[in-house]
């Protein structure tokens, strides 16, 4: 399942998930990517983003900051609890998914958000809505998994440009590692 918010960037009700844009209100939320590429306007390109962003931190920030540069809108792709729960561990995500959904909204850098229960980068949705570009946060994990993923976006999508964005800070700023200090460790 997928859930799309849309925060406008002149005025924002978080509390009742409205906003107003050229003057009509959204009050329903589509439920589907399908939905997001009928809500997207038409001639207008983007840069598709997913993630966690379980902890708001400068790494997103940045993240999210240069991709809205690319294109004409940002569309961020934030995961959904069982879909993070699948492949991180059963302790993530420490925030739902409707709240992590509501603050990536909020920062003004973002035009769509949405809900994933798949992968952002899978042919399915990368097919339906056709990003003009994705950005990747430098690779520090497993290499040989982001070149499939990298290889899986340019066959699903080989208009797409493909952005890697170096890391922040040589300093290792992410999720798991706030929790660690947090825990003391």
């Amino acid at each position: 399942m997928q859930i799309i918010y849309h925060y406008a960037s002149q005025l924002r009700f978080l509390s009742t998930c409205t906003s107003t844009i050229e003057g009509t209100t959204m009050k329903s939320v589509p439920r589907s990517a399908h939905a997001l590429r009928k809500l997207l306007p038409p001639g207008k390109s983007f840069c598709l983003v997913g993630g966690v962003f379980d902890l708001i931190h400068v790494g997103h920030l940045h993240l999210l900051e240069y991709a809205a540069t690319l294109e004409n809108l940002l569309v961020v792709a934030v995961l959904s609890d069982n879909y993070v729960r699948g492949y991180k561990n059963s302790s993530r995500p420490i925030i739902n998914q409707w709240q992590r959904a509501a603050m990536v909204a909020a920062l003004r850098c973002v035009d769509y958000v949405y809900l994933a229960g798949v992968s952002p980068n899978s042919p399915r949705v990368l097919s339906l809505l056709k990003p003009g570009s994705i950005v990747f946060g430098e690779n520090s994990g497993d290499e040989v998994r982001f070149q499939q993923r990298l290889a899986q976006v340019r066959a699903s999508s080989p208009d797409t440009k493909i952005q890697i964005l170096p890391r922040y800070t040589e300093e290792e700023i992410s999720t798991g590692s706030i929790i660690r200090k947090i825990k003391g460790g």
